[in-house]
């Protein structure tokens, strides 16, 4: 698990640099992500409804896969985290008793979201399963809340394995960065569990305020008659609905902040790691739409609020999703 790089030519990172400024080809993108949001919510403010009657298929493979598998992006971003802070621990720390129980406790949060990430994806996995066994769309009974009926010890086992394999590459993986590195990826794991704790809490109780119903929710989807539709700015209080913003695109995109555990020297993988977080924050809005999760609103607004945390948190950081060369 190698990411850093010899390039000569790459200007060395300085968290305390006070000339730090936002480079042109990051304000190109941001301008043009930020125009295509407003653009979204523009036609998703006249043109909800006809989106979803137009495309909406629970049946919908593509839907279907990043409903099961793209709802991980905050649990990976903690987990990352808390690897990065064990192992910084067990190399800094000199008491031996100290290091140890820091360092396990730390594990212990990598472990829990590990947890977490198998029962997102086993859940929703076993239910679309289950869908088809019954000849039911495969994207019904798991939109909201999947259906725990997977064996435990098949999630603990997995949890188990995943993390000691994921742990040792963290270990090794750290033991060959320099304090200047280290420094800097602490500080990112520490900005990203807030990143990720502002963006839950955000979008969670913009969810219990609105209390949109779901497009699938809906009296009829693929007719005219949607008798509890109501437009993004209206809102209906607590009622137990909670399609506006959306909480898979909002993990869709925090798989972007991941470009920030990429040491600062490797622009090879900054660039891959920042093309992978933006596509995966795109696709996982458009799935949403397409297997009936979401209206258009919801995966907009959600993409425009994670995507201007993450943006900022990058400013807090001093780090560029790609460091600029000299």
């Amino acid at each position: 698990m190698q990411l850093t790089g010899n390039d000569a030519n790459i200007k060395a990172f300085d968290a305390t640099d006070t000339d730090f400024q936002t480079t042109s080809s990051e304000k190109k993108v941001f301008t043009v992500l930020l125009g295509l949001g407003v653009v979204s919510l523009l036609v998703a403010t006249f043109f909800d409804k006809n989106v979803t009657n137009l495309v909406m298929n629970q049946n919908s493979i593509f839907g279907n896969i990043f409903q099961n598998y793209a709802d991980q992006g905050a649990n990976i971003v903690l987990f990352a985290a808390f690897e990065i802070i064990a192992w910084t621990i067990w190399r800094r720390i000199q008491d031996d008793v100290l290091r140890y129980v820091m360092t396990i406790c730390a594990l212990a949060f990598a472990f829990n979201q590990m947890l977490a990430i198998l029962q997102d994806m086993l859940s929703y996995t076993y239910s679309m399963l289950n869908n088809l066994s019954k000849g039911i769309p495969m994207g019904v009974a798991n939109n909201t809340t999947a259906v725990k009926n997977y064996p435990e010890v098949l999630r603990w086992g997995l949890a188990v394995i995943l993390t000691a394999v994921l742990s040792v590459l963290f270990y090794n993986w750290l033991q060959s960065k320099s304090d200047a590195d280290i420094r800097y990826l602490i500080t990112a794991a520490l900005v990203g569990i807030a990143v990720v704790f502002i963006a839950q809490t955000t979008i969670g109780e913009m969810k219990s305020l609105w209390g949109r119903f779901r497009p699938y929710e809906m009296t009829t989807v693929a007719g005219n008659t949607m008798s509890e539709f109501t437009p993004w700015y209206h809102l209906n209080g607590i009622n137990g609905h909670n399609s506006f913003p959306s909480g898979h695109t909002m993990s869709g995109w925090l798989f972007l902040y991941l470009v920030f555990f990429v040491p600062r020297g490797n622009i090879s993988a900054q660039k891959k790691m920042t093309i992978f977080g933006i596509a995966m924050g795109i696709l996982t809005a458009m799935s949403r739409v397409r297997i009936g999760a979401h209206w258009l609103s919801d995966v907009t607004v959600s993409s425009i609020i994670v995507g201007l945390i993450i943006f900022m948190a990058s400013r807090l950081l001093a780090a560029h999703f790609v460091e600029p060369t000299k």
